[in-house]
């Protein structure tokens, strides 16, 4: 069950669905909301080497970050503590100045869930495709991070992509632990260039799945393209709420944060993602 989520909070459109999502969770699971915001002065105020006079543009670029990543942490903060006020909801909020990567990992220990955007940044940008936050994130990641499109999806399937390596394990078991999704369908993909082999594995997952009560279905897939493009183009389906993986895992799922289908899947994703490493 979730207790405690964090959430990164931004002012992009997927920022926006971030917040959205972090406030349905919290009332249907009678959760607390931690929200975090913050001025990423370790990116701010990094030299940038370049010809004679380049300091002095370099100087007025930071300060011009820095005063706007200032004014974004507190419309972000104020405007998401109205839109909690406005449901019953009294978020505990975090600031800071710093590293965000060390922010959010502290700030992790007492969470259960991360809920971000695609693009959270603390820059002063407004949005950051293929967010170094992020990416850092998914790489080392302390706890179940959930991705959020521009557009959050209205309820319904689940895609849990399977391929039995650890980090696909590991996340099926915390989605199910989580239990912040019960009651939906959930579609097991297993993608692999020998269908018994693909069969085999979205069925052993789908029988845990059904360990627990949830309504499950193994949907094994013969192909020989890549495994990223197989799932990217089945998470496009309208029917899909919900995307469940291990990011890095070992059997083609670690191109998925990296390769050629970044951007459709994590950089630009169709629907909520749900990572775990």
């Amino acid at each position: 069950m979730v207790k405690n989520v964090l959430l990164l909070l931004g002012e992009s459109p997927s920022g926006l669905a971030a917040r959205a999502c972090a406030r349905k969770l919290a009332r249907a699971q009678d959760a607390r909301i931690t929200s975090l915001s913050g001025v990423d002065l370790a990116f701010i105020e990094a030299p940038m080497p370049g010809a004679i006079g380049g300091a002095a543009y370099h100087a007025q670029m930071e300060t011009s970050l820095k005063t706007e990543a200032v004014a974004a942490r507190r419309r972000a903060a104020e405007t998401f503590a109205a839109e909690c006020a406005g449901e019953g909801l009294a978020p505990i909020h975090v600031s800071f100045d710093g590293d965000p990567f060390e922010q959010v990992t502290a700030a992790s220990a007492t969470a259960d869930l991360v809920i971000t955007g695609h693009d959270v940044t603390f820059r002063g940008t407004g949005s950051e495709p293929h967010s170094d936050t992020l990416n850092r994130l998914l790489f080392t990641t302390p706890r179940p991070v959930l991705v959020c499109p521009d557009d959050l999806p209205p309820e319904g399937e689940v895609l849990v992509a399977y391929d039995g390596s650890l980090p696909a394990m590991r996340a099926l078991q915390l989605f199910v632990l989580l239990g912040a999704w019960t009651g939906r369908r959930v579609q097991v993909v297993s993608v692999d260039t020998r269908l018994e082999t693909a069969r085999h594995l979205a069925e052993r997952a789908a029988e845990f799945l059904k360990l627990h009560g949830y309504d499950a279905a193994a949907r094994p897939l013969r192909s020989a393209e890549p495994a990223p493009e197989v799932l990217a183009a089945q998470a496009a389906l309208g029917t899909v709420e919900l995307l469940v993986m291990g990011a890095y895992g070992h059997r083609g799922l670690k191109e998925l944060l990296f390769g050629s289908t970044t951007q459709s899947l994590v950089g630009a994703p169709s629907c909520c993602i749900f990572l775990y490493h």
